[in-house]
């Protein structure tokens, strides 16, 4: 063998053994069921992702909940057993506090002004999560969150005595509805349906589509006609995972996923209307409110996030921005 041919071969070597030695495959955990829109969407992405780089990147994707509930995922994805997960934005807020803005409750009259604050600050919420170590590719919305239960709820004082789900950990949504007089009662996402089942839940608020996903609705009857807070998810990944692909599987990755999360985001907007006539068709019954109760419930809410900004569970920065972008909207500046 000549010595040009082993110089040769020796070349070959180190350039595949540099491939193999790159080659993730990227553990992501989701509450979302398996044949879901957000689960079919990712995994299209993925399979994009695994031919555009040769093999050298792969997902392996545990949807419905079977890792466990979003602390015990956030637990594993830092010790390194997951290398991320979708959150729903009460859990992103953990990471940066600018994240659970958008769902502070009562703040949005519907979806243009939530588009219209959306294009002005996304960019800004991204580069938080980013700043805190987590790799993101924009956010899906969800639609509005509406008060399910089996009595009809058409006031606040019909909000007395109510076993009203909030998600564990999210001391936004909980302190909200405190400042409604209720006591609200804080379980993971993937209990929900049980504790329906068990009584130990009679109302959730909830996206609507949200709410059928996860079958939730075949446990109730009634949907307040009202939404409370806009609801938003992501898909993050651990920068020091994300870091280990090449730079140029990294452009890759976030190309293809961020494609896929921005239909996911154009999607919602019809699913949610969509969702919420499939509630009425399966049975339940929409609840009209009086036209001063949505101001009463604004200004018990209202304060409270204000509260939340003051106390630094949210940001105070963050949160005046979105509101002055709202005021614009709302004074014709934005349309």
């Amino acid at each position: 063998m000549t010595n040009l041919t082993k110089l040769a071969l020796l070349a070959l070597l180190i350039f595949t053994s540099g491939h193999v030695a790159q080659a993730q495959t990227l553990k992501i955990a989701s509450v979302a069921p398996e044949g879901s829109v957000w689960m079919v969407e990712m995994r299209k992405a993925a399979a994009e992702i695994t031919r555009r780089t040769e093999d050298r990147v792969k997902f392996r994707f545990y949807g419905g909940g079977v890792q466990g509930n979003d602390s015990q995922v956030m637990r594993k994805m830092r010790i390194g057993q997951l290398h991320g997960a979708t959150f729903s934005s009460g859990e992103l807020g953990d990471y940066a506090r600018e994240a659970e803005i958008y769902s502070l409750p009562m703040t949005f009259n519907g979806q243009e002004e939530v588009s219209y604050v959306r294009s002005r600050m996304d960019d800004q919420l991204r580069q938080a999560l980013e700043e805190a170590g987590k790799v993101n590719f924009g956010f899906a919305g969800g639609g509005f969150g509406y008060m399910l239960s089996n009595e009809p709820i058409a006031s606040l004082e019909d909000m007395r005595g109510q076993k009203t789900w909030v998600q564990e950990g999210n001391e936004m949504i909980y302190g909200s509805f405190k400042s409604l007089g209720i006591s609200p009662v804080s379980m993971p996402l993937t209990d929900v349906l049980t504790g329906l089942q068990t009584e130990l839940l009679d109302s959730v608020s909830i996206p609507p589509m949200v709410a059928i996903v996860l079958q939730l609705h075949t446990r109730l009857k009634y949907v307040t006609d009202m939404p409370l807070a806009y609801i938003y998810g992501a898909l993050i990944i651990e920068e020091k995972f994300f870091s280990r692909l090449s730079e140029p599987d990294q452009a890759i990755v976030r190309e293809v996923m961020e494609a896929a999360y921005d239909r996911l985001d154009k999607a919602s907007i019809s699913d949610h209307e969509a969702a919420l006539q499939a509630l009425q068709d399966a049975g339940l019954e929409r609840v009209p409110v009086d036209s001063a109760e949505p101001g009463k419930w604004r200004d018990r809410l209202q304060a409270s996030n204000r509260e939340l900004a003051t106390s630094g569970k949210v940001s105070q920065q963050a949160m005046d921005e979105m509101l002055s972008h709202l005021a614009a909207y709302r004074a014709g500046q934005g349309q």
